[in-house]
């Protein structure tokens, strides 16, 4: 089920995370060698705070999009009760047992849960832009 989800929503992190590697300042990263720093350091303390942002904001579409994915987590885990079922899945279920008040509840804690997050990427990446400057 995690590989399934991982192939669905890798894309969103790559795709947040590639434009800001290719326009790094590859001059720092030099200056930072030419000054003694070893490449873990270079990398801790050049090319992470750089990326932290994009990785958060990835990050966050990447589970917005685990949240609502149905399709691949039905076809590749069977959707067994208890063991390999997913929140959409779930939903799907109590609303065909007609149990509206239940799936009521669980789409409440998903829109919560979702908002948190949303709330800690924009601070995540407000956060990185400051260090920036």
């Amino acid at each position: 089920m995690g590989l399934a989800l991982l192939f669905v929503t890798l894309p969103f992190v790559v795709r947040s995370v590639q434009p800001v590697l290719m326009e790094l300042d590859r001059e720092m990263e030099e200056a930072a060698t030419s000054l003694g720093a070893r490449p873990r350091t270079v990398f801790a303390r050049i090319v992470l705070p750089n990326l932290v942002p994009a990785i958060a904001a990835g990050a966050g579409l990447a589970f917005a999009r685990a949240l609502g994915e149905f399709g691949s987590v039905v076809l590749i885990s069977g959707n067994i009760p208890f063991k390999t079922e997913v929140a959409p899945v779930f939903l799907f279920g109590q609303i065909e047992s007609d149990n509206t008040a239940g799936a009521a509840a669980v789409s409440v804690v998903l829109l919560v849960l979702s908002f948190v997050l949303l709330l800690f990427v924009s601070w995540v990446s407000t956060r990185g832009l400051r260090r920036a400057r």
